[in-house]
């Protein structure tokens, strides 16, 4: 009886089985970036047509108007406001109540020693006019302005991450479960990027706005696919563009004449 003799993998079948197996991975991981990317097309599209609308809006409505982005719960909502236009450097999106309150008491404590006849906070009927003027003598003048969620002529989500749900104001937002968020913005009134909090970018009833670049990604870190929208200052036109700025100087610091800024403006 002759024995068959028992024989192992070769090299060749080794390396082919390899190759299978990696291939496999490839296109298993390709289908799902693919998947993914889609839902980042899709939020970067949106976001760029939202903008372009609360560009329109200002103009129509005659009034200063805000995307606000909230980067920690990757959403963001249309709001308009009332009152002071002119943007701060580094204003900060919501006002500071603790500041505020510390900057009324520095008011009223300032009236204490004023004539009567000098036009006196105090004696304004409205509570908050009041407020407001007294605000004014010490140059605090983040009460100037009030902002809330748009809802004239506008389609949105009406949901809010922070109230699981519950209604809180038009809002849009991406697809967190798939790992869509926004990476880094730069807005024109703020010295540094942003990668976290809160952020906004106005636009004006001239059909102007201040210039900005916001980064979506899919990934975490630098895995991921990147889309960059991008908003020009003097037309408030809006550009998607399909992966990252190789310097986003190149767009924050060009002027109207198409020529490169020694620096950013110091208040819009």
């Amino acid at each position: 009886m002759q024995l068959r003799a028992h024989r192992g993998m070769t090299v060749l079948e080794l390396m082919i089985v390899l190759a299978i197996i990696g291939l496999a991975a490839l296109l298993a991981r390709t289908g799902y970036r693919n998947f993914t990317k889609a839902d980042l097309v899709d939020n970067s599209t949106e976001l760029a047509a939202i903008m372009k609308r609360a560009s329109q809006l200002a103009i129509e409505h005659g009034d200063l108007y805000r995307v606000t982005i909230d980067m920690d719960k990757s959403v963001y909502l249309v709001e308009v406001c009332q009152g002071q236009v002119t943007i701060q450097r580094n204003e900060l999106v919501r006002p500071d109540e603790k500041a505020k309150q510390a900057a009324l008491e520095t008011a009223k404590a300032r009236m204490n020693g004023m004539p009567a006849d000098t036009g006196d906070p105090g004696q304004a009927t409205d509570p908050e006019e009041a407020n407001r003027r007294a605000l004014a003598i010490v140059g605090h003048h983040i009460a100037d302005r009030t902002c809330a969620p748009a809802t004239d002529s506008f389609v949105g989500v009406n949901v809010d991450a922070t109230t699981k749900g519950k209604p809180k104001g038009w809002a849009r937002a991406l697809a967190a479960d798939k790992g869509v968020r926004f990476k880094e913005i730069w807005v024109q009134h703020r010295e540094t990027s942003v990668t976290k909090g809160q952020v906004a970018v106005y636009f004006w009833p001239n059909g102007s706005s201040e210039k900005a670049v916001v980064e979506l990604t899919d990934g975490v870190g630098n895995d991921g696919d990147v889309f960059s929208v991008l908003v020009d200052g003097l037309t408030a036109r809006i550009e998607l563009k399909d992966g990252a700025l190789r310097d986003v100087n190149d767009h924050m610091m060009r002027n109207a004449m198409g020529d490169k800024d020694a620096k950013r403006e110091g208040e819009l």
